[in-house]
Parts: structure tokens; sequence; C-alpha cells
């Protein structure tokens, strides 16, 4: 088996998806498929973790070669937020790489928030609310009906970077850690770039085009976004399922993943969250001053600027 090497972790909102599209394209790295898999979230039930993971690596990195990819990664940015599942990404691969993006709490947490809404996994559409409602939910009441995890939204814990990037150099090592400043990457993207390559031991291919990828969106219709994202569980098994080596089938299941994409897209709008009320803002300056004091004395800069805006 080809185990993958390296493995972008988190944070969420904060420019994983521009990384991912770009290093996904040099010659020498490849990425799984879907770039989420999310698969190591769940620990292995009636089966090895050596089957555990072959099932892994057969699922999302069936198209990788290892004669030309010396870099293979998947990027679930919800990996950061687990000790457990951390430490099952270093049992796949013991040698295996680990990059992380950290930003502006604030501005994290105001993306975040819109997100949730725009995937249905949040129902609150003021991000105050939702804020309060956090110990409630985390007890099982007030959750939206089609949330996934409960702990999608305890907000406060997805903005906690500096605790999290601490643990992950406790469990990791800092020498086998690259985290990056979403600040640097919007304003150097080609210094990231090239500092991704090197930390994965690839050559700089000469990139030069960094396009933005991601905007804050939300959607036309709720009904149709409610059925892209939560399909009848009948059709949501044929298309996760993997299609075996039947070319009809293989086919099949890449006509119905470039339908959905498509009507994704179809559905969508772009649209700025939200700003954060000056009550709000204070609040949660408070709230992440400590964090953001660690953060800097990990990384060895200053971020408090973060909280001056």
């Amino acid at each position: 088996m080809t185990l993958p090497n390296f493995f972008i972790v988190g944070a969420p909102r904060c420019g994983t998806t521009a990384l991912s599209s770009y290093i996904a394209e040099h010659p020498n790295i490849c990425l799984s498929r879907p770039k989420e898999p999310h698969y190591l979230l769940q620990p292995p039930k009636d089966i090895s973790f050596e089957e555990y993971v072959s099932q892994y690596i057969e699922q999302f990195f069936g198209h990788c070669n290892p004669q030309r990819h010396s870099a293979i990664g998947e990027a679930s940015v919800t990996y950061l937020y687990d000790d457990e599942v951390l430490k099952r990404v270093l049992q796949v691969n013991p040698e295996g790489k680990l990059i992380a993006m950290v930003r502006n709490p604030l501005d994290l947490l105001r993306s975040y928030h819109f997100w949730m809404l725009y995937i249905m996994d949040e129902d609150v559409t003021d991000f105050q609310e939702a804020w309060q409602l956090q110990e409630r939910r985390l007890q099982g009441d007030y959750l939206p009906e089609l949330c996934r995890d409960r702990r999608l939204l305890q907000y406060r814990y997805v903005a906690q970077l500096g605790t999290r990037i601490q643990r992950l150099f406790e469990l990791a090592g800092r020498d086998r850690c690259l985290v990056l400043v979403f600040d640097d990457f919007i304003a150097n993207p080609p210094e990231m770039y090239q500092k991704i390559c090197h930390f994965l031991g690839v050559s700089d291919d000469g990139r030069t085009y960094f396009p933005q990828r991601q905007h804050s969106r939300t959607y036309r219709s709720s009904t149709i976004q409610r059925l892209l994202l939560h399909p009848p569980d009948s059709l949501l098994k044929k298309v996760s399922k993997p299609p075996g080596k039947d070319k009809l089938s293989q086919w099949k299941r890449l006509a119905i993943l470039k339908l959905h994409r498509a009507l994704l897209f179809l559905n969508r709008r772009t649209q700025s969250a939200p700003p954060l009320s000056p009550e709000m803002k204070l609040l949660l300056q408070d709230t992440y001053t400590d964090d953001v004091k660690l953060l800097s004395e990990l990384l060895g800069r200053d971020l408090t600027y973060w909280l001056k805006t």
C-alpha cells in the first residue's frame, strides 16, 4: 500500500480549499478524492486497523501513482479538533507530515457561521444568537434538523486555534508540522506555495497564477439545497459506494457527481457574510485574547493585532 504522507488537518475557513486546489495541480502531488474524506474521524469497527487503512487508501487514493507522486495527502480540516483523530492520523503513517492554517478568530467565525448556514448544519441566521445557544446545543437542545454533529456548532472551540496548534505540536512534534497564517497566504501566495513545496519535499513547479478559489455564498432555493446536500438514503448509498472495476458503474457514478456539482453551482449565489455587531466583536476579542497570545508564542510572531482592529 502507498500510504498518504501528508495531511492538511485544519482549520476551516482559513484558505485550505484554495491551498488544496493549488497543490493538487502540482505534477508530483496527489490529493485524495474528495479532498476532505473525513474518513479518519470514525475509528475502525469490527475490522483490524490494517484493513481499516487498506479501505481508506483504496477508496480515496486509488488514482494516485507513487511512481509519479512523491507527496500524497488529504485535507480533512476537522482532524485538528480531536486528539484521538490526530493520533489515528499519525498511526496511519508515523512519518506523515501535517499542515495547518490559522486565521483571525473573528474573521474565521464570521465566515464559518455563514458557511454552516449554507450547508444547512445551522439554522439560526444571527451569529450572536447562535453563539448564545452553544451550551444548550452541546446538551442536545435547539439543534437544527439537518445538523450532522452538534460539535460543529461549538463556535468557541472552533476558533481556539492556539490551543489546538499547541496540542498538534505536542502530539506530532514541531518538525513534522507546518503552520501557515491566512494573512500571509492572501498577501503572498507564491511564497506560501514555495514554502509548502519545500515542506513536502517536491520542487517548485514555477506556478505563478493563484486565483481566489473560495467566496462566501448562500443558496437560491432552500428546497433544492436540502435535496442536494441531504439526498435520500437510497441515492446516497449508490453514490457513496465505491464503483469497483466495472467501467459502466464508474461512468454512472462520475456522471451523478458531475450533475450534483453543476446543480450546486446553479443554486448558489455569492454573498458576503454579514459584519459582526460591535457588541459581538468586543465579546470575541475578550474571549480569544489569551488564545491568540498562545498562538503568537507558538509561532514566534505577534498576532495580537487581530484583536485590535
